[in-house]
């Protein structure tokens, strides 16, 4: 019976085994970056997080590709709408955390004619759980046309492609 009892164990164990699947992991995707009419005006990027399994805070948004880059907030209220610099983001376990218009977003002081030309830039996000994120975001003109002349330029917004850098 001992034999039986392994014998049925061990499927019954594999196949228990064979549910557990890797952690739904945290990723970002849809990047692009508006440029601004008024080329002294500083830019916007946009992009969408997709929590994991655990809560994580967005630390931080780096890229080589501009002068100066801050996260903000765009906020309405008694029919005046303003905005401000935030540091953090809170992304809840297994949400969408939007960086779009109107709302959360980055700005992009001086963008280097380069990446303009090339029709993307990349952004570092960091994350409180150590995760760096490297995404690449569509450069687009004012009217949401990607400014890329490059051949790898990518053609739209929605570019999924990231790297996990630890």
């Amino acid at each position: 019976m001992n034999a039986l009892a392994r014998a049925i164990g061990l499927p019954a164990a594999l196949a228990l085994l064979g549910g557990c699947g890797r952690e739904k992991p945290l990723y970002v995707d849809g990047a692009y970056v508006r440029l601004n009419p008024n080329p002294d005006n500083p830019a916007a990027g946009y992009f969408t997080i997709h929590g994991g399994e655990r809560p994580v805070t967005l630390r931080a948004v780096e890229t080589d590709a501009a002068v100066r880059l801050e996260m903000h907030e765009s906020m309405g209220g008694g029919g005046m709408a303003s905005m401000k610099a935030i540091d953090s983001v809170d992304v809840p376990a297994r949400a969408t955390v939007s960086f779009a218009p109107g709302g959360k977003h980055l700005m992009l002081w001086t963008i280097n004619p380069q990446a303009i030309a090339a029709g993307k830039i990349q952004f570092k996000l960091t994350f409180s759980n150590g995760d760096r994120i490297l995404v690449d975001a569509e450069i687009q003109g004012p009217t949401g046309n990607p400014t890329g002349n490059a051949p790898e330029a990518p053609t739209t917004g929605t570019t999924h492609a990231h790297v996990e850098v630890h």
